[in-house]
């Protein structure tokens, strides 16, 4: 692998430095769930349960009526 920054001309490979940060699980995380109380689908990256609810159903309470 060539260095990622040459001191001498100031070269900067963005490219590769792209490549080292890039997750590659990030793309593929948001997944499609069933609501158990509506059986609408909707999608999540970050729930982890068992008993998956939409927005709809969801206790929230910073949310407006």
């Amino acid at each position: 692998m060539d260095s990622l920054v040459n001191l001498e001309n100031g070269y900067i490979n963005w490219e590769e430095i792209k490549k080292l940060s890039k997750d590659p699980e990030l793309d593929n995380s948001t997944k499609k769930f069933k609501c158990k109380k509506c059986d609408n689908f909707f999608y999540s990256k970050n729930y982890q349960g068992e008993f998956p609810l939409c927005i709809r159903h969801r206790n929230n309470t910073f949310k407006k009526n």
